[in-house]
């Protein structure tokens, strides 16, 4: 029965969000709520920024049309999933503010430890983490700060990557699924219907938001993306295996946490603030060198194929062989991103 559900909350959400972005997208041009590209390689016209409006609505519609076909899905997580429903909802709307404001970074991050922990509020929260060897070490009174930490850290990662079309909705579909795989192999239906959700959600809003772009997240829609994947990866059932606390939604989420402490390596290393924007990123880099934001994209989506493919592995128990495939992943990134930033300090001497 499980099964009928997932595959229920996913086509619904994927059928909602397709539903519900044209209007989005009509309502934006009205409203005068679009954006431009903010980098110089990216060419294309403002387009509306409130993309994470049929997304949100979707995962809801998604979640909501499993709950209806089959209540015991999240039966005694009803309270975890208002607590990220509230929390979520306020990501959103600091989204919103800032594509309009500008907000400074110590309100935001002010607000986004506030959604955070409105959601600790409501008992998810970290009690323990895990290593690649299924042991566990208990966080005690470190378990809010530590979970805070997660959420922000997370809901920042997801809005790193929202720097080119098509990039950030492409990843967190691949994350969402492998973590949906995950929920789903270790008998977690709560993280399974969320996920099959964001899936679908994700996988819809990419018609509209692959290059050239008809609408963005916004900031909006990445943070709430964000949020989403990070709170509901950390509400464990009794049952779940070490492996599954925080360890294995690391893996899925590989791409966009490694991108983020690169990019606060780097700053740090420049003796620049770590919260403000440039064009160093790994795409800014791609397209730098000439390729089109699609290719780029793809380049992207194979990344984090490959981390979410390790991710499901470590949860379906080929542990040794995971460890062997993580070492060798990272290595051959970490040896591209030399060999890539080497190239692009020759060509800026030429």
């Amino acid at each position: 029965m499980f099964f009928y559900t997932y595959i229920l909350s996913a086509v619904a959400a994927f059928l909602a969000c397709l539903l519900f972005s044209p209007p989005a997208i009509r309502l934006g041009k009205r409203l005068g709520t679009t954006s431009a590209a903010l980098d110089p390689e990216i060419t294309r016209p403002a387009v509306p920024d409130i993309g994470g409006i049929p997304v949100i609505i979707a995962i809801g519609i998604g979640i909501a049309s499993a709950v209806i076909l089959l209540p015991d899905i999240i039966a005694g997580y009803a309270k975890a999933a208002i607590g990220i429903g509230a929390g979520t909802i306020i990501i959103a709307v600091l989204g919103f503010v800032d594509d309009r404001r500008q907000l400074s970074p110590g309100i935001k991050f002010a607000l986004q430890i506030i959604a955070a922990l409105v959601v600790v509020a409501f008992e998810v929260k970290i009690v323990k983490i895990t290593n690649p060897f299924n042991t566990a070490f208990e966080l005690g009174f470190l378990s809010v700060p530590v979970t805070v930490l997660w959420i922000v850290g997370i809901t920042n990662a997801v809005n790193m990557i929202d720097g080119l079309d098509g990039l950030a909705p492409g990843v967190i579909a691949i994350a969402g699924f492998a973590l949906f795989t995950i929920g789903a192999y270790e008998g977690f239906p709560f993280l399974a219907v969320i996920m099959a959700s964001v899936f679908g959600a994700t996988l819809a809003f990419l018609h509209f938001n692959y290059p050239p772009a008809r609408i963005i997240l916004g900031n909006n829609g990445a943070y709430a993306l964000g949020f989403i994947i990070a709170a509901s990866s950390i509400v464990q059932p009794v049952k779940a295996s070490a492996m599954m606390v925080l360890f294995v939604p690391i893996l899925a989420l590989g791409l966009p946490v490694l991108e983020m402490l690169i990019t606060v390596f780097r700053r740090a290393a420049k003796k620049r603030k770590v919260y403000l924007r440039d064009t160093e990123h790994l795409h800014h880099v791609l397209l730098s060198l000439g390729l089109p934001a699609r290719v780029v994209d793809w380049i992207f989506y194979a990344i984090s194929l490959l981390f979410a493919t390790v991710a499901v592995g470590f949860a379906c128990g080929e542990q040794r062989l995971m460890i062997i495939s993580l070492i060798l992943l990272m290595l051959a990134f970490s040896v591209a991103m030399f060999l890539l930033a080497t190239y692009v300090k020759k060509k800026e001497k030429i």
